[in-house]
Parts: structure tokens; C-alpha cells; sequence
């Protein structure tokens, strides 16, 4: 049965890793920690809001997850592109939610969820992240 654990946050510049470390009410609700049987990380789910920009810009949006919780390399995984488009009222953006089939190991221990945005800074990028795990 798959267990599944979510961790949420701003991005609010370009090139800067940010832990994402809150769940929408629960502003501190602690470590991430790899359920009890689980030995993988199958799948990532990875939602992302960007509010709207006054120009054109692109960038990408990835993730990194780091900790004693995984049994092997630190993964980066690319999630999102995103672009902002010029509109009379001042800009649009238009993001999907991303579904990821991965296979990561993991092992009882903690994992962090960063993310970063590398191009053009985007203002603002708010991402919801869920790791599921068997």
C-alpha cells in the first residue's frame, strides 16, 4: 500500500535553493520522514502557482531531494517549465500538475524537499510536492 508524504513553499529567487518546509496550515509539521516499510519513492507529484508577470519570461522549475532517508545519490528532477505571457492586464501563467514515475530508494531516515528555479527569475513560484512511497 503506498504511503504518501507533502511538504509546500515559496520560490522567490531565481538560482536559490529553498527548503520547502510547511503544509499549508501546519507551518511547522517537523520532519519528512520515510514511512515505516516503505524501501521507495515510485512516484512525485508536484503542483506549481506562479502569479502573474508584467513581461515575458521563461524559466524551469526543478526539484532536489536530499537526506539520510534515501538509499542512494540525491536526486534533481526537472517538474515544470514556465513562462509568463504579456497580456493588457499584465501577465498570465499556466501550469500543470506533474505526475512523475520514479524509482528512488529510500530507508528509514528523513528526506528534505528543495526546489529552484533557474533561467529568469519569475517573481514568486508557491510548489506542492508529495512523495509517494511502497
Amino acid at each position: 500500500m503506498a504511503s504518501y508524504r507533502s511538504r509546500e513553499g515559496d520560490i522567490t529567487a531565481v538560482d536559490t535553493k529553498t527548503e520547502l518546509t510547511t503544509l499549508g496550515s501546519q507551518t511547522a509539521p517537523g520532519a519528512l520522514l520515510v514511512p515505516g516499510a516503505a524501501t521507495r519513492i515510485v512516484q512525485i507529484i508536484v503542483a506549481i502557482g506562479i502569479a502573474p508577470v508584467a513581461t515575458a519570461k521563461q524559466a524551469a522549475i526543478f526539484i532536489r531531494l536530499e537526506g539520510d532517508g534515501l538509499d542512494q545519490e540525491s536526486p534533481s528532477i526537472m517538474v515544470q517549465g514556465a513562462g509568463g505571457l504579456v497580456t493588457t492586464s499584465g501577465g498570465e501563467f499556466y501550469g500543470n500538475l506533474a505526475i512523475i514515475p520514479v524509482e528512488i530508494r529510500a530507508k528509514a531516515g528523513a528526506i528534505a524537499i528543495f526546489a529552484e528555479m533557474a533561467g529568469v527569475d519569475l517573481g514568486t513560484v508557491t510548489i506542492g510536492v508529495t512523495l509517494v512511497f511502497q
